[in-house]
């Protein structure tokens, strides 16, 4: 191991671009500099006379901001393909993000032409951590993966919109950053599109996210339609289940019920009696609230 003094500006950052950089995180780093001083070295490798950062991205920029001349890098000897590697297990205890490493994984696999197991092994992951970081990657619209990195979409977030069609992934975030939502506002917002039932429910939810999402913080059925309130959720589940049911009868009559016993088909006539008047009563009701259908 071999330790310089080396100015911060002079390092090679090619490999930040597989890390993400909170401002807050560098802010922090500037006040444990300002407090503590440098508290652990930096690690970089030789590349060709140029000391290529592999770990300690947040403490350069700290060190750069604050004007510091120097700064103390451990040198390490490391092919290219190790160096992506260690920016991976130098950091994966103290947090390596999704977006990081769902970049590692790309970057391995399409630039440096690692297969799954070799990824896996190199980074200490079994290769179905790999395949699904990989697929994240792909499923997710390249156009989103800024954002993602930034910390627009958090971890549940970015998951919810693989599972969506691109074109809706990047309408639904444009409406976040439009509406100024947070993460998780974003991520609340993506989970009532998956649960929208049709076409009209997800207009809304595009043209009022802040009102379906206070909406939907009122109740607490799952899948429920964001425009309804707690009263609303639990008349819309009465009319659905009314709806099933009588697709239910109407299938068991078109398939016929056979003979049947006098005092069957009287027990029958009763029930019905009972379930038209209840239910034409209830409906009347709905109507009467709901009032002409032109003024909906």
């Amino acid at each position: 191991m071999e330790l310089r003094n080396v100015a911060p500006q002079a390092l090679d950052l090619t490999l930040g671009r597989l890390r993400s950089l909170p401002e807050g995180a560098v802010r922090a780093k500037m006040e444990s500099f300002r407090s503590k001083g440098q508290l652990s070295p930096l690690v970089a490798a030789q590349q060709e006379g140029v000391l290529v950062l592999v770990d300690g991205f947040v403490r350069q920029q700290a060190a750069v901001r604050l004007g510091l001349s120097e700064v103390l890098v451990e040198v390490v000897d490391l092919s290219p393909v190790q160096m992506k590697a260690q920016v991976y297990l130098r950091n994966r205890e103290r947090g390596f993000q999704l977006v990081e490493e769902c970049r590692l994984v790309q970057e391995l696999t399409s630039v440096d032409g690692l297969s799954q197991v070799e990824v896996g092994e190199i980074l200490e992951r079994h290769k179905s951590w790999v395949c699904r970081r990989l697929g994240l990657w792909k499923s997710v619209s390249p156009r989103l993966w800024e954002d993602v990195s930034v910390g627009l979409l958090g971890a549940g977030s970015l998951r919810r919109l693989a599972q969506l069609p691109v074109c809706n992934q990047e309408e639904l975030v444009c409406v976040s950053k439009r509406d100024g939502l947070s993460r998780a506002e974003t991520a609340g917002l993506i989970a009532l599109w998956q649960r929208a039932v049709d076409g009209v429910t997800r207009r809304y939810l595009l043209e009022h996210p802040q009102e379906a999402l206070r909406r939907a913080r009122q109740g607490t059925a799952q899948g429920a339609d964001p425009r309804l309130g707690p009263a609303g959720q639990e008349l819309q589940k009465g009319l659905l289940l009314l709806s099933q049911v009588s697709l239910r009868l109407q299938r068991r009559m078109n398939r016929g019920l056979g003979e049947m016993a006098t005092q069957g088909r009287k027990e029958l006539r009763e029930r019905w009696k009972q379930a038209r008047e209840q239910s034409f009563e209830a409906l009347k009701k709905v109507e009467s609230w709901l009032g002409p259908e032109g003024e909906v």
